[in-house]
């Protein structure tokens, strides 16, 4: 994930500076970020709970249920940065 935020803040500096598609690169930066949010913030706490799923606590359907929407929110973002980078590439392919 490093290295995804890395790059696309290094491709965001491009199209900056010539006017491109810089917005659209901003938001698959932080959507891309999101992902890493949502992770420490939803999921790592239930990995947390479950000694990463080797310990069943009472209420594991519901932590289950959390961990797997976690997962669900990260690949809607991650798909969402990968959309927008796409039509950034296609932006600066016409032009």
């Amino acid at each position: 994930m490093l290295g995804a935020l890395l790059s696309t803040a290094a491709l965001a500096v491009l199209p900056y500076r010539s006017g491109g598609s810089f917005g659209f690169i901003v938001l698959a930066f932080i959507c891309i970020g999101a992902t890493q949010l949502a992770f420490w913030r939803l999921t790592n706490p239930i990995n947390q709970a479950t000694r990463n799923w080797t310990v069943l606590p009472e209420n594991w359907e519901l932590l289950r249920r959390q961990w797997e929407y976690s997962h669900a929110i990260a690949a809607g973002l991650n798909a969402l940065a990968l959309l927008v980078l796409f039509i950034s590439a296609l932006r600066a392919s016409v032009r």
